[in-house]
């Protein structure tokens, strides 16, 4: 039987639909298309349509299933483009008095502040309470009044709300366009006067189930689970994840585990399965009904408890379609309830498109549901054991291969022992999420629930130990890996067409174009390796309280830093991904930091020959620079005459004016980074804008970055 894409598509008409939404969700978010393009292109499209329906000759034509198809691509681009301009319209930028607004999520404690998503529900304008709507982040001082705050508590605060801003460095992680695919378009600071609580009976279906889900985590910790053990099960069990150490975190990601963590389809279908077990009393067909409705109600339930992230909302709709299905007698093509699941979420928020756990979550399960019964029927397994270690070992190749491209592209790794995690991880965590369950049942009954709880903390502890085992083999991850945005498609484009010709059709073309794809995406890194190796960049990160200058020459990479007061770790976060873009080697780290003590050291050695430090003077290729920090020493001999650099850096708050810089240096523009304290650099601010100096605040306009002709 010959194998056609076009027929395969016909079959899950779901797909047919998301297909066309997507195009016009990505067109909205990738070019700045008015709203009035939209609708035209709804309404013609609608209006052809009909019209070729009503003609017999053409209510099947391909004129039909174009209109369609454009119907859909501009729903989703209107869909989209009312979100975007929920920017335009926020009414809490820039909005300075007093607000009301309810606690949305559970609070963040971090370690110098408590972070805040607020549900604002009214403002003060005058003498009068405005309700209005909106979502906006709040960071508190942390102190013993806002760690006590819970989702459902309703606030009062007086902030100075602004716009959320990047740091500007570059490659960083995009946090506005991330909050603003989240409605959030305003932040702010608040001490602890700045705000007080008003209400703190939760009102509603979530936060209750918030709350619940707190008092279940303070449980696990009454019973003597160690922090690690109660920070695993809370995220297992209920998508609890915040109180997780990095340790236990870097653990799971290297060993390729973090799906264990997550709440997902895995999670999900044990509850299934548990919900099924509990309801099997009810066996008169006549109320088949009643099992469904109470299967769909308590797995939207436990949905809701573990806080709707993309991957519990996806598998929680292919199950209520699936359960709908057998009601009537008729389930659903599983690949069809998949993409259903797809379509309705992306109706509700198409910024959901854009959100990494959705993008995972539907990549493992469709790669699992087209590849996996082609990779199990490679072998036929009579034994049950090694029929079942097969079985898991298909699933887990099929979700890799369908996830793999994505982990390149966002988290630069592979975890190589993905196939021994699984082995371990999927009985444990089952067994886990059962014990779990039956802990909170039996919680009230003395000595039992004293037995299951010390039987969780064993298996919590046995799924910590084998993570960070298998983390500690040598070669667990392969780390550093960059790919942009079409090497990744052109990577899935590879797989898909690989899969096939090997799995559907045997035709050569298709293993032909896969060849084609991979040339493709060799050529791309050849020719990103050949740049990298005449770049000649200087960049001054935004990195809050640290100086950190990269000089980047070639692949060679080195980092100026204050490192006696900030961690390497910390400079990494920020400037990986430039790294890795740049197809960089091992960074060097130069120390900034001296006291005068070190003023007269000797030359630092540095690996290559266009670099030269001593003092902090910096000289790269030509381009020369001064740091300029609290230890610095002015000459007080005229004779002496101004020092000739391009750039003097203002780091950690030397008390000098500009006017005093310039009586000492002959400079092309001042530097300051964020190693400085907030009143120095409102001094600097005020002070160069009297004067006619080229200033760069790496806190206000971003990273400064100069690339090195020649």
């Amino acid at each position: 039987m010959t194998f056609s894409f076009a027929e395969e598509i016909r079959r899950y008409p779901f797909i047919r639909l998301t297909i066309p939404l997507i195009i016009g969700i990505v067109l909205a978010l990738l070019l700045p298309i008015p709203q009035w393009i939209g609708w035209t292109f709804l309404g013609i499209s609608a209006i052809c349509f009909f019209v070729f329906k009503l003609i017999p000759k053409y209510s099947l034509s391909l004129a039909v299933g174009i209109s369609a198809n454009v119907f859909i691509v501009a729903t989703g681009l209107l869909l989209a483009l009312f979100n975007v301009e929920g920017e335009t319209n926020d009414k809490l930028a820039g909005y300075n008095g007093f607000v009301i607004g309810e606690i949305a999520d559970d609070p963040k404690i971090k370690e110098n502040n408590v972070s805040l998503e607020i549900n604002v529900s009214a403002i003060r304008d005058g003498d009068e309470w405005i309700e209005t709507s909106g979502r906006t982040l709040l960071y508190l001082e942390k102190d013993s009044a806002s760690v006590l705050l819970r989702t459902g508590d309703r606030i009062v605060f007086s902030p100075e709300l602004s716009g959320i801003e990047n740091k500007g460095n570059p490659e960083e992680f995009d946090y506005r366009k991330y909050l603003a695919y989240n409605m959030i378009f305003s932040s702010d600071y608040l001490a602890g006067d700045d705000w007080r609580l008003i209400d703190d009976e939760a009102v509603g279906f979530r936060p209750k189930l918030s709350r619940l889900r707190m008092k279940l985590v303070g449980l696990l910790r009454d019973f003597g689970l160690s922090d690690d053990e109660v920070s695993v099960m809370s995220a297992m069990t209920m998508g609890y994840s915040d109180i997780l150490s990095d340790e236990i975190r870097h653990a799971y990601s290297s060993a390729g585990a973090m799906h264990i963590l997550a709440v997902s389809g895995l999670h999900v279908g044990i509850i299934y399965g548990i919900i099924v077990f509990l309801l099997s009393f009810i066996k008169n067909d006549k109320l088949n009904w009643l099992k469904v409705v109470l299967t769909i109600s308590l797995i939207w339930l436990y949905a809701l408890f573990t806080g709707l992230s993309p991957s519990v909302t996806r598998a929680s709709l292919m199950f209520s379609i699936m359960s709908l299905g057998k009601l009537q007698n008729n389930s659903p093509g599983s690949l069809n309830a998949v993409f259903a699941s797809m379509f309705i979420l992306l109706v509700i928020n198409p910024y959901n498109l854009v959100n990494i756990g959705f993008q995972l979550s539907y990549s493992a399960v469709i790669g699992i549901i087209i590849l996996q019964p082609k990779l199990y029927a490679i072998f036929e397994v009579r034994n049950k054991v090694l029929d079942w270690i097969w079985s898991l070992t298909t699933v887990s190749v099929a979700a890799q291969l369908a996830t793999m491209p994505l982990c390149f592209y966002y988290f630069h790794q592979f975890s190589n022992y993905f196939l021994l995690t699984n082995y371990v991880m999927i009985p444990i965590s089952t067994i886990a999420i059962w014990t779990c369950f039956l802990f909170f049942a039996v919680s009230w009954i003395p000595y039992v629930s004293t037995a299951v709880a010390y039987c969780l903390s064993c298996i919590a502890k046995a799924m910590n130990y084998s993570c960070l085992s298998i983390e500690n083999l040598p070669f667990s991850t392969t780390q550093d890996i960059y790919i942009d945005a079409p090497q990744m498609l052109l990577l899935y484009a590879a797989i898909i067409m690989l899969a096939t010709y090997f799995f559907f059709t045997k035709r050569y073309r298709h293993l032909l174009v896969a060849m084609i794809f991979c040339v493709i995406f060799s050529a791309i890194d050849l020719w990103q390796s050949v740049e990298s190796s005449s770049q000649k960049t200087l960049v001054v990160y935004n990195i809050n309280k640290t100086t950190a200058i990269n000089i980047i020459d070639g692949t060679d990479n080195i980092m100026f830093a204050n490192l006696d007061s900030v961690q390497p770790e910390k400079i990494e976060f920020t400037a990986k991904n430039n790294w890795l873009k740049k197809g960089l080697d091992k960074e060097k780290y130069v120390n900034l930091s001296s006291g005068k003590d070190k003023l007269l050291s000797t030359i630092t050695t540095i690996d290559n020959r266009k670099v030269f430090f001593k003092n902090k003077f910096i000289n790269y290729d030509g381009l020369s620079l001064y740091v300029l920090d609290d230890n610095f020493m002015p000459i007080d001999d005229e004779s002496f005459g101004k020092v000739d650099v391009d750039y003097v850096v203002l780091a950690d708050s030397p008390h000098v004016t500009l006017e005093e810089v310039a009586e000492h240096f002959n400079f092309k523009k001042i530097i300051i980074s964020s190693s400085n304290s907030y009143s120095r650099c409102e001094a600097w601010d005020a002070e160069s804008s009297d004067l006619d100096y080229d200033v760069h605040d790496v806190k206000k306009d971003g990273a400064f970055i100069v690339t090195i002709d020649g």
